[in-house]
């Protein structure tokens, strides 16, 4: 008996410690749970309206992006026409200036109005810098409006310069200094092909101007000018960009030779290359080469 009511005892408490602990997962554990479950939808609906406007705003951006496009391509055809239009503009202009400094007159003329010159020759550097820096190590092809642009401009200050009142203008003008100095040290960067009869015009250029004893006593002075001449003495170069540069170093040597001033160009140009070249079956190039032979000869027997 005394048993049976220890057993009840042991049950009672028991089921007392089991109301308990049912009590307490009622009172506190399930509230707890409650709301977490709460504060995890709410989270859940605050995540899901910002994936909502972040959609709307990559939709935005999207939408954004492609109006750019748009625009860019837009403005790059834009342009394209525009910068077409000028290269067209100027090759046909350069050439109209090419040939109007072919008539004595005109360069007569022109030179008179030296305000409107020197903007000439400040516009002429400024489009020979900009070439430069866009087809320094490769030339555009022959038929490209760049090319045909590029050429009348070197082209017209040529035949401006071979005139003494345009060459003595040049002479005079910082700019016509500059722009020599530009075009000589930078046409050996150009092709042998592409690049042959802008060499050409580049040292029949610089010939006319040092017909004028100054500038040929500057390009003298400058040993990176000389060297960059004597570059086109080389046996791939075309016949008429060496006979060119041969008549440049002629006038060069004979402005040394008269002034009485000493120069290194002697000692620097390639003799046995010259004299191969009084055989040569191209006219100019054989001419030009007996000139500077007899020339050096002449130097050599009254020094």
């Amino acid at each position: 008996m005394a048993e049976m009511e220890d057993s009840i005892t042991g049950l009672d408490e028991a089921t007392n410690l089991q109301r308990l602990l049912i009590k307490r997962v009622l009172e506190d554990i399930v509230p707890s749970f409650e709301t977490l479950l709460k504060q995890t939808k709410e989270e859940r609906l605050i995540w899901k309206e910002r994936a909502l406007k972040a959609e709307d705003k990559v939709s935005l951006l999207e939408r954004q992006l492609k109006e750019k496009t748009n625009q860019v391509q837009q403005f790059k055809s834009s342009y394209q026409g525009q910068y077409q239009l000028m290269m067209k503009t100027g090759a046909v202009l350069s050439e109209v200036v090419w040939k109007s400094f072919k008539n004595h007159t005109n360069v007569k003329l022109l030179v008179q109005a030296e305000e409107t010159m020197d903007k000439y020759c400040a516009l002429s550097l400024g489009i020979i810098d900009s070439f430069l820096q866009a087809f320094r190590t490769e030339m555009p092809p022959s038929h490209s409006l760049e090319y045909v642009f590029m050429i009348g401009v070197i082209g017209a200050l040529a035949n401006l310069a071979a005139f003494s009142e345009g060459r003595n203008f040049l002479a005079k003008e910082e700019n016509g200094l500059q722009l020599l100095k530009k075009l000589l040290t930078e046409q050996e960067h150009w092709g042998l092909t592409q690049g042959k009869c802008m060499k050409r015009i580049v040292l029949t250029l610089a010939y006319n101007m040092t017909l004028v004893d100054n500038v040929a006593l500057f390009v003298l002075s400058e040993e990176m000018l000389t060297n960059a001449i004597l570059k086109c003495l080389g046996v791939n170069d075309a016949p008429d960009v060496v006979s060119a540069a041969m008549l440049l170093i002629y006038r060069l040597l004979e402005v040394s030779f008269h002034a009485g001033i000493p120069s290194a160009l002697p000692e620097k140009i390639p003799w046995s290359l010259i004299r191969s070249m009084t055989t040569s079956s191209d006219p100019q190039l054989e001419g030009n080469s007996k000139m500077l032979m007899e020339f050096m000869e002449t130097f050599a027997g009254s020094s």
